[in-house]
């Protein structure tokens, strides 16, 4: 895996995401995001302090990946991307405007 081609994928996909292109998806342990493009998959995911950016083909290979945490050092503000598809994809304040709303009434 060449990490050079990795990273020029990653900065892309943080483009991407950033403008509003890329649609992500969560999987079922809620700590991992992915989005496809074309037969490629792409993953965010972090487990045990460790944030990891993984790409794979058609054939569900691996073909690139960029850590961070323990020894592997923040690449390219891997650590706030994360942070940026986690909130993305995870809507936690749905119902903040509807109590709003309630709150509201009360008044």
């Amino acid at each position: 895996m060449e990490v050079k081609k990795t990273l020029s994928v990653y900065n892309k996909v943080r483009k991407l995401t950033k403008d509003g292109k890329l649609n992500w998806n969560e999987e079922a342990d809620g700590n991992t995001f992915y989005t496809s493009i074309s037969d490629f998959k792409i993953y965010i995911g972090k487990s045990a302090g460790t944030i990891s950016f993984e790409l794979f083909n058609n054939l569900n290979t691996k073909i690139g990946l960029l850590e961070f945490g323990g020894y592997s050092p923040d690449i390219d503000g891997l650590d706030s991307f994360y942070n940026q598809v986690r909130n993305l994809t995870i809507k936690n304040d749905d119902g903040l405007d509807d109590l709003l709303d309630q709150l509201e009434q009360i008044d």
